[in-house]
């Protein structure tokens, strides 16, 4: 189940980090304050640290619950979980609005210092975590603790990695693709892999 834990994280992840009001602001920002290229990617690196840090402080809190839960009822975990999983997945779509904005990143930062946009953004991620991958966390702690820095840490690098990326990209002018088709279906996309996810946790143990 570890082994889906991850491979589930990481493609969430992944999505979530690709979202363009993760990265490209940073970029814009970056060029329109003259940033050079090695300045503009620390930020975008502090910024995905702080966004996920509250995601993963906030996953070791449900993870935390799935411990104990796993304690209770050892027998039941594995399809709890999965049955948790597929509800999620279908909350997702079920709530999915392709005109939503997806908003994580405040505007009218370009002029102000460094340290003020800099602190902005870290403030502005930190205090939106990713509420999508904690049923991953829960489902991690009915494995134990050591699934759940596991989780943590992969979760942290692949989305760090692909903001860092992305912004790259974007600081280049080589990501003029039409990325918002994403940001309007995550929901769906976001649903889909849960669902997935939970029916493979349910027949096949990993």
């Amino acid at each position: 189940m570890l082994f889906n834990l991850l491979i589930g994280s990481i493609l969430l992840g992944a999505v979530h980090a690709a979202i363009p009001n993760h990265w490209l602001p940073v970029a814009l920002i970056g060029r329109s304050e003259n940033w050079s290229m090695r300045e503009t990617l620390g930020v975008a690196a502090l910024s995905g640290f702080f966004h996920t840090l509250s995601t993963v402080i906030l996953g070791v809190l449900i993870g935390a619950i799935g411990v104990e839960l796993s304690e209770q009822l050892e027998s039941q975990t594995r399809w709890i979980a999965s049955l948790i999983l597929i509800f999620m997945g279908l909350v997702y779509f079920a709530v999915h609005n392709p005109h939503s904005a997806h908003e994580h990143v405040p505007k009218g930062l370009s002029g102000r210092s460094k340290r003020a946009i800099v602190g902005t953004l870290a403030l502005a991620m930190l205090l939106s975590p990713c509420l999508e991958i904690e049923t991953f966390f829960f489902t991690a702690g009915t494995l134990g603790w050591p699934a759940i820095v596991t989780l943590s840490v992969a979760y942290t690098a692949i989305t760090i990695l692909c903001m860092v990326g992305l912004t790259a990209l974007s600081f280049r002018g080589l990501a003029r693709l039409q990325w918002h088709w994403l940001e309007h279906h995550e929901k769906q996309i976001t649903g889909g892999i849960l669902i997935a996810l939970g029916i493979l946790n349910f027949f096949i143990e990993l």
